[in-house]
């Protein structure tokens, strides 16, 4: 049997998810803590502007990422980081956002 990769649903915590992620474009990764640029994501273990551990990535494109191969190759790259789904972190990125202009 070969191994393929799978979305799997857990519940987490936004600020601890956010804190520690990695957000990947297609050369270069940025911190989602202090939106620092041009992280090597294939090798970088802390973010070199604010320090932070990285535990989780995600690919800043689109879910069809995954029938390209694209996020396989993230996650293969980077066995030791929690892939989350970009689009998870932007909703609720976003909610926080309205959330707070309404205080």
């Amino acid at each position: 049997m070969a191994n393929h990769f799978f979305r799997i649903a857990r519940e987490m915590d936004y600020d601890e998810v956010s804190k520690h992620l990695l957000i990947v474009g297609e050369l270069t990764g940025d911190c989602f803590s202090c939106r620092e640029v041009g992280i090597n994501y294939t090798r970088e273990k802390y973010c070199p502007q604010c320090k932070t551990d990285f535990k989780y990535i995600s690919y800043r494109k689109a879910a069809d990422a995954i029938t390209t191969g694209a996020i396989a190759r993230i996650c293969t790259r980077r066995p030791d980081l929690v892939y989350v789904e970009y689009k998870d972190i932007k909703e609720i990125a976003d909610r926080q956002k309205v959330k707070n202009i309404f205080k």
